[in-house]
């Protein structure tokens, strides 16, 4: 597809988009045509004035002070018409903006964190935060502008053809035409711009997010002179392109100054020589010569978007990429609920699975099963595939050979919505959020009682009270604290149906000491779950019913 197809649709697709937001933009678009008529009025008036004064075909104070009131009540006219623009415009953009973030939510994040995992976190939320705000740009300040610079230029060319006459009107035309035509120059140039932009701010917001996630390690390897140097040498890529952006910017800025100056003698010129009597003729001809900077701010916005809207719309590009690109796991058309009572809880039958990209699979031919309210423990060294059974179990992913049974039914045929509610996993590293205890707690269950969560902060030996702060991303607690929040968090979804759910540990108690491990195992033994918990220390495992250890091929070893 070319860039120029690519556009087309986006700003098609964009278009779609903002159909449920049509009476604000309308409101807003007939906002801005009448303000920039009255706008090209406020100067067109007093020149066809000041020609009737000149040549004596008016005279006295009464048509002075009626030129100058009709001046400032379109000026003050204008005025309330561009804030009502402003104001209709920027309902519509922000709310168009917040369906978009809630559209991508809802898109991403079953997918989670197998999408993440490919597009990295950093750059995912770049899109959702920087571009849908760079999308502004178009649901405000392109679709009323686009309209007026079009509908404003014909109107003043058809209004000085009719005032001065078809040369004059003509020349007006010309000169408004090349006003549009100028902020065309080097079009294909800024979207390849507003492309490498984008992508190189994606790839610092990526660097930056995975150098501070892996500090301590770039510490131990004494590595940070060689991260700066990758940061720089992207900065250094962002540098070179907001420059080229910003030179092409600047020339259009001169030759669009030079338009309205020259095109203002010009028009002048034009009617001076074609008037069969210049003396009758002058307040038209200065009326229609005042029109060409009198539309200058229907122009100039066009070329003000000729710099905005190629960031505007690779941004739109991009969101539209991620909204669009297929799911890691296929839906089923009609997903079952149904159970075999007598099957395992979970069972993987021959499984092998590779991540994307990756030379060699992490998991191959791996079959074990779990039965209702069994303890299986999983072991294995580092790479093993430990925690992509934790994925492939709540159908982040499907494994590209063998089958993932859920209470005996393939897990594709489930959907992952479905086996999302009967597989619930608790990891190593959880994210906490910013707040109060309960805040965090309610993210499994936003209706969940107080009572619920109580019963759920002590079941995991956290006394704090629900008003407590945990502080950003659980600055105010320690790591074991913040696993046990989570594990907490993961019994206040499962409780409906808490002896029918598959609970998934990931490490989840790897930062807590031997004892209060042993506890908390015990208590979830005692609520009748069924238990998988991955671990790299065997003490956790001791009183599992069983234990399965994988090798580096990812086959058990022992059962």
């Amino acid at each position: 597809m070319t860039g120029q197809a690519r556009r087309r649709g986006t700003v098609a697709w964009l278009l779609n988009f903002a159909r449920p937001a049509t009476a604000l933009l309308t409101a807003s678009t007939a906002s801005r045509l009448a303000g920039h008529a009255l706008g090209a009025a406020t100067l067109a008036l007093p020149a066809w004035a000041v020609g009737m004064l000149a040549t004596g075909q008016a005279a006295g104070a009464g048509f002075v002070v009626l030129t100058v009131a009709l001046t400032l009540v379109a000026a003050v006219a204008k005025a309330v018409l561009r804030y009502l623009e402003q104001l209709l415009g920027h309902l519509a953009a922000f709310g168009l903006m917040g369906e978009m973030r809630v559209e991508l939510l809802a898109r991403l994040a079953p997918q989670a964190p197998a999408v993440t995992d490919g597009a990295g976190a950093a750059r995912i939320q770049a899109v959702a935060v920087r571009d849908v705000d760079r999308v502004e740009v178009f649901f405000a300040h392109t679709i009323a502008p686009a309209v007026s610079a079009v509908v404003i230029p014909l109107a003043a060319a058809a209004v000085a053809w009719v005032a001065a006459g078809p040369a004059v009107g003509l020349t007006v035309a010309v000169v408004l035409a090349l006003g549009l035509g100028l902020p065309l120059l080097g079009a294909g140039a800024g979207q390849r711009g507003a492309r490498e932009v984008a992508t190189v701010r994606a790839d610092i917001a990526q660097h930056v997010a995975d150098t501070l996630r892996l500090r301590d390690d770039v510490r131990a390897n004494e590595a940070e002179r060689v991260r700066a140097a990758g940061l720089a040498e992207q900065d250094a890529l962002l540098s070179r392109a907001l420059a080229a952006s910003g030179r092409r910017a600047g020339l259009r800025h001169a030759l669009a100054n030079l338009r309205v100056w020259l095109g203002t003698l010009g028009v002048l010129a034009v009617g001076v020589v074609t008037a069969t009597d210049l003396e009758a003729a002058l307040p038209s001809i200065l009326l229609a010569a005042a029109l060409v900077p009198g539309t200058i701010t229907s122009l100039e916005t066009v070329e003000r978007l000729a710099t905005s809207l190629p960031t505007g719309l690779e941004a739109a590009r991009r969101v539209r990429e991620l909204l669009d690109a297929a799911p890691v796991v296929d839906e089923p058309v009609t997903a079952t609920t149904a159970s075999l009572p007598a099957a395992p809880a979970l069972e993987l039958r021959d499984v092998t699975f590779a991540y994307p990209g990756a030379p060699s699979p992490t998991l191959e031919g791996l079959s074990f099963a779990v039965a209702r309210g069994e303890f299986v423990g999983v072991v294995g060294a580092t790479g093993s595939g430990k925690s992509t059974i934790s994925r492939l179990a709540q159908r982040h992913f499907d494994p590209q050979r063998g089958t993932v049974f859920v209470d005996g039914v393939d897990a594709r045929e489930l959907g992952s919505a479905e086996v999302a509610r009967r597989v619930v996993v608790a990891d190593q590293d959880p994210f906490v959020l910013e707040g109060t205890m309960r805040e965090s707690l309610r993210l499994a269950d936003d209706s969940a009682s107080d009572e619920r969560l109580r019963w759920a902060l002590e079941l995991v030996e956290l006394d704090h009270g629900l008003d407590a702060q945990v502080g950003r991303r659980g600055a105010r607690l320690s790591g074991g604290q913040r696993q046990r929040l989570a594990l907490a968090r993961t019994l206040v979804r499962a409780a409906p149906e808490l002896d029918r759910c598959i609970l998934v540990l990931d490490e989840a108690t790897s930062h807590q000491d031997p004892l209060t491990q042993a506890r908390l195992i015990a208590r979830l033994r005692a609520l009748g779950v069924t238990l998988v918990v991955i671990a790299h220390r065997l003490e956790t495992l001791r009183d599992a019913d069983r234990t399965i250890t994988l090798s580096a091929s990812a086959t058990p070893a022992s059962p």
